[in-house]
């Protein structure tokens, strides 16, 4: 029973405005993902940089800080020494300096022991000697370190003073000689709570962050918006470009017809006396208007195609009598290249589908097989009904033994009027559509076809169509 549908409107079939308008919605959508992409890679540069030089400025000013720090603190024990003072003693909750971010200070002898100091924290005291001991520091060296407090070492003792929280403790620290009478034999440590400055280059990052984000929101939606326009002028000379090849391929028919008809009247007018150059003439011409035909019918099939015009003849049939036929018809044209042809597969192969557009593809499979194919070759028909996996399956191969296809060709060998090798795509009928067209037949029936080749030993063409659709 002939079931008769409109691709468009078939559920099972390829719908060609759809796959239009997937085209042009991948399309825009590469144009969006481009633009977003480079607003992206600009916005994660401009965030770094202004992060990093912040950072830079931030700590670096704080380094700073600390060394002048050191610098006074470093004239206050001088002084003291040449006054024969010993210097604050670790009672003496004062801190040296004016540093409000002051986080500690020692001075140790020679041995190692404190001879003066103090911290903010006194629970602190052994792991902050802990830190500079056995360090003897260059000029200007200054060293970051983190130390994780517990709650109870930051409580002031205050009654009235909220609770505090462990926490993490940034502090930069640093080192100079004292000098003395005999010479440097202390060494003067201090340390600066870089606490806050961490935790506001913290927020900024994450405040930068969150605007990079809302920045790459709008960028989407700004280049999505932007694709969309850039592609209505696209949109519109497509529909004009194939508005054209429908109009003119239906406007060509007719006056091909009508030259067809007059040569063949030439030809019974002129009867066997003619002369041999006007038979040629006129055999040359009846060529030429049968390959114009052929590709004006597959202009107006592809322009059909894309218009949603196209119509589908769905009904169960076997495919093996279609290709058994189609063989022979290739066969006799191709008589004189001595081309060998074979069918292999099952004796009945059926399924749901046009038979006529599946005749179509295969017809141009073959057709492409052997003009490629050289003298003596050998084109192989193969049908199977399972794929590798035992599933029920149509599939069609057509091999041959001919020039092969350069790998470069490969991905392009289905675009319309496309011809990888112009010298050899100069005989009749070589205009580039017969491939797309047996592309768009193959899909239409929610299958697959691709391309194996290699140059200098042949093609093999493989057409597989799901049988449950």
């Amino acid at each position: 029973m002939n079931n008769r549908k409109r691709i468009g409107r078939d559920e099972q079939g390829i719908h060609p405005g759809r796959t239009k308008e997937n085209l042009f919605g991948r399309t825009q959508g590469r144009l969006t993902l481009t633009y977003s992409s480079l607003t992206i890679v600009l916005l994660a540069l401009f965030v770094g940089v202004v992060y990093v030089l912040l950072s830079y400025i931030v700590i670096n000013g704080q380094k700073d800080n600390l060394l002048s720090l050191v610098a006074v603190e470093r004239a206050l024990v001088e002084k003291n020494m040449q006054e024969g003072k010993a210097g604050d003693t670790l009672d003496n909750r004062r801190l040296w300096g004016s540093g409000s971010d002051q986080f500690f200070y020692y001075v140790l002898g020679s041995d190692g022991k404190v001879i003066s100091g103090n911290e903010m924290f006194p629970g602190m005291r052994s792991d902050l000697l802990g830190l500079v001991q056995d360090w003897k520091p260059r000029a200007k060296e200054i060293k970051e370190v983190s130390l994780s407090v517990p709650a109870d070492v930051l409580d002031n003792g205050e009654e009235d003073a909220a609770p505090v929280a462990p926490s993490t403790l940034h502090l930069m620290v640093t080192g100079q000689n004292v000098l003395t009478k005999n010479g440097p034999e202390m060494t003067l440590y201090a340390g600066i709570n870089v606490t806050p400055q961490y935790k506001l280059l913290h927020r900024l990052l994450m405040l930068l962050i969150l605007l990079a984000i809302l920045f790459v929101f709008i960028a989407c939606l700004i280049g999505w918006l932007m694709s969309r326009k850039a592609m209505v002028p696209i949109v519109k000379s497509y529909n004009r470009q194939r508005e054209f090849v429908g109009d003119a391929s239906h406007e060509l028919r007719t006056p091909l017809s009508v030259l067809l008809a007059s040569v063949n009247a030439l030809e019974l007018e002129l009867g066997q006396d003619a002369p041999s150059f006007a038979r040629r003439t006129l055999s040359n011409m009846k060529d030429e208007i049968r390959r114009m035909t052929r590709m004006v019918q597959d202009l107006l099939v592809l322009a059909r195609s894309d218009s949603d015009e196209l119509e589908l003849v769905k009904r169960d049939f076997d495919f093996r009598p279609i290709a058994e036929k189609t063989m022979q018809s290739i066969r006799r044209l191709k008589a004189a290249k001595g081309i060998r042809m074979e069918l292999e597969g099952p004796d009945k192969m059926v399924l749901n589908g046009d038979p006529e557009k599946l005749r179509q593809v295969l017809t141009i499979l073959l057709d492409n097989a052997v003009k490629f194919t050289p003298r003596g070759g050998e084109v192989r028909v193969v049908l199977s009904d399972r794929d590798k996996d035992g599933r029920p399956i149509f599939h069609l191969s057509v091999a041959d033994t001919g020039v092969g296809i350069r790998p470069e060709d490969v991905e392009r060998i289905f675009d319309r009027f496309y011809r990888g090798d112009k010298s050899r795509t100069r005989g009749p009928g070589g205009h580039g559509l017969g491939l797309a067209i047996a592309k768009w037949i193959v899909e239409a029936h929610h299958g697959q076809i691709a391309l194996l080749s290699e140059e200098g030993k042949g093609s093999i063409f493989n057409v597989d169509i799901p049988v449950n659709k």
